[in-house]
């Protein structure tokens, strides 16, 4: 394994992620004073890296190799997390901003309550979270213990992330773990001295509403620049199911929402697929290919803008609860291939 992913993988890793899990994630409102992008820009700075706003959309970006040459690769992973906002005031209803989907008829969790005051996002409120299924219907609420909940505040689930057995426990890995992906990688090409021209956003509004569009943030990110040559990865937490579960590896993706999202010509998936068995020949583990069914995300957009040329992610169990589990080790192994696999497409002429 490359040395700068080894250097990072036990303690550094996790140290990192806690980082991430601990700043805001409010939806359309990351790159504000005191939520997760302000954290991503100084991970960023401490990795040797220059994050940047991209225009106005909204989302963050580093750019690697010569920045005067056309675009050859976009890869982009979302910054925000679930998000409800205030239906009912006395009764402490909610209406989330986002798909939910939580186990069971009468779940509950932590949560807080976010507010922008003194110019910062905040936390306003902590409490807990409950929702009831009943007919078909999802009802949230919350309950501040801590503070008070007001009109306009935007609620997250939250808890103390935890390692236990090499497995990371939480809320919000999704999509923690990918950002912290795409750092590492971004680091790792820098150091090597990318061959061409590969830029890694951050993208916000990805978490977007049930019935609406997804991946708000990155429709603005396609409306901002040309289409790269190779077209886009998009690394995001991937449901753990069957043999895709956390400890064995990254995993990499062929078609997103079982055909309603991104789907990819069958040669660039002969491509990835003759890569995956050349890594794992060497180290077993380092990546699973994943032909079941990956959630649509940022890739549904910017699949109409250029061509996905890949779904990577980590498998990810109980997404969009605290109880969110993956192995920490599928980080490095995320990082490894990642890596691996944007040069073998940087080398492509097409």
């Amino acid at each position: 394994m490359h040395d700068a992913v080894s250097q990072i993988v036990p303690g550094t890793t996790f140290a990192l992620l806690q980082r991430l899990l601990a700043a805001p994630a409010p939806n359309n409102s990351c790159l504000l004073p005191g939520a997760v992008g302000g954290v991503i820009r100084d991970m960023a700075a401490e990795l040797g890296l220059d994050c940047a706003p991209i225009g106005s959309t909204g989302n963050l970006g580093i750019a690697i190799g010569d920045a005067a040459a056309p675009l050859d690769l976009l890869i982009s992973a979302h910054m925000d997390r679930p998000c409800f906002r205030v239906l009912d005031l006395n009764a402490g209803s909610l209406y989330p901003l986002c798909a939910i989907r939580v186990p069971g008829d009468d779940y509950q969790c932590g949560g807080i309550a976010l507010r922008f005051r003194d110019g910062r996002v905040q936390v306003a409120a902590g409490g807990r979270l409950r929702f009831q299924s009943k007919s078909g219907e999802l009802r949230s609420t919350f309950q501040a213990e801590r503070g008070e909940l007001r009109w306009g505040d935007t609620v997250m689930m939250h808890s103390e992330p935890q390692l236990r057995d090499g497995l990371i426990i939480g809320t919000g890995l999704d999509n923690a773990l990918g950002v912290l992906i795409a750092l590492l990688a971004a680091q790792r090409l820098q150091e090597q001295g990318a061959s061409g021209r590969v830029l890694f956003a951050f993208t916000d509004q990805e978490e977007a509403p049930p019935s609406g569009l997804f991946g708000q943030g990155a429709a603005r990110l396609a409306g901002e620049m040309s289409p790269p040559r190779l077209g886009f990865i998009n690394i995001d937490a991937h449901n753990a199911r069957h043999d895709h579960q956390p400890g064995l590896g990254a995993s990499h993706a062929f078609v997103s929402g079982d055909g309603r999202g991104s789907v990819l010509p069958m040669d660039w998936q002969a491509q990835a697929e003759s890569l995956a068995a050349e890594m794992n020949a060497r180290r077993p583990n380092t990546v699973r290919l994943n032909y079941g069914y990956v959630s649509r995300s940022d890739d549904m957009l910017l699949n109409l803008w250029t061509r996905c040329r890949g779904l990577v992610g980590v498998p990810l169990r109980n997404a969009h609860t605290t109880e969110e589990t993956a192995a920490l080790g599928d980080v490095a192994a995320a990082v490894e291939w990642l890596g691996a696999f944007v040069s073998r497409l940087l080398r492509t002429t097409e």
